[in-house]
């Protein structure tokens, strides 16, 4: 190490020029070949909570996005562009929209990832745009050309609708008109018509209700004012590491409940057993 440092300071100055150019240019060259700038199409789940507007205002969440949209750069290039915009209301009254997106990213051989803004790019990350007026945090659901560890599942799910009533404590039911609302064969869709759920089955009985007699005496009489609904869906739902999951990110699991939209309802039903359809 010494005989090193001795060595550099004998050098002259246009031989520690002549060095630190041929370590620029190996470094340089060394980057260049393993990283490259390149366009790749992904998909982002974007939630209200997700979303600073500079005008905001009392329109519909999902009509600030629209197909165009565009991040760019200091110097005028494009970073970003959404090519497609679709959403479908999950837990009432929030909505969640998918930007189809271009997004410009560096791709590394070394690791054979994707990163934006120096950050990486995979499903499950988030990524932070500007998008004309509006920065978004987007989390990535989807890549192209890349192997996506999700599977599409069919469940038969079985559920009940169950509300809470504080004038109805003892009772687990729900109005007649929410049961008679509810028809077999219903199907709800996303906004570009695939199919998410199918009703299959109804069953409806007049609600059980705890009574406490005079003489102390628990007992379950029937509730004539509210209804048991019990709902058979099929669900085209997503498996990933074992878990099953609606609408990418709502898990489907015993004891929760899971959002169904109608167009002219929307309920919460109960998860009480699910069968994976082979």
């Amino acid at each position: 190490m010494k005989n090193l440092k001795k060595r550099l300071k004998d050098l002259g100055l246009f031989d520690k020029i002549l060095i630190g150019l041929v370590v620029f240019l190996v470094l340089f060259f060394a980057y260049a070949f393993f990283r490259k700038t390149t366009f790749i199409t992904i998909t982002a789940k974007v939630g209200e909570e997700d979303v600073v507007w500079e005008h905001w205002s009392r329109a519909w969440f999902s009509q600030l996005f629209y197909e165009g949209m565009k991040e760019k750069d200091g110097l005028g290039k494009v970073n970003a562009e959404v090519l497609g915009v679709h959403s479908y209301y999950t837990y009432p009254p929030k909505e969640a929209v998918y930007l189809t997106i271009r997004l410009k990213a560096v791709y590394s051989r070394s690791s054979t990832q994707y990163t934006y803004k120096g950050l990486p790019v995979v499903v499950g990350t988030t990524i932070r745009m500007y998008l004309d007026r509006v920065l978004v945090d987007g989390l990535v659901t989807h890549i192209d050309g890349i192997k996506d560890p999700r599977e599409q599942k069919i469940l038969i799910v079985e559920v009940q609708v169950r509300e809470e009533n504080p004038t109805f404590l003892e009772s687990s039911g729900t109005e007649e008109y929410i049961a008679d609302a509810l028809t077999v064969g219903q199907k709800i869709r996303d906004d570009q018509g695939n199919e998410v759920i199918e009703i299959l089955n109804k069953k409806v009985e007049s609600a059980k209700k705890v009574v406490t007699t005079s003489d102390g005496r628990v007992i379950v009489g029937i509730n004539p004012l509210r209804k048991d609904v019990f709902l058979t869906l099929k669900i085209n739902a997503i498996e990933l590491n074992n878990k099953y999951f609606l609408f990418d990110d709502i898990p489907i699991s015993i004891g929760l409940k899971i959002p169904l939209n109608t167009p002219t309802l929307t309920i919460l039903p109960e998860v009480t057993k699910i069968t994976v359809q082979e």
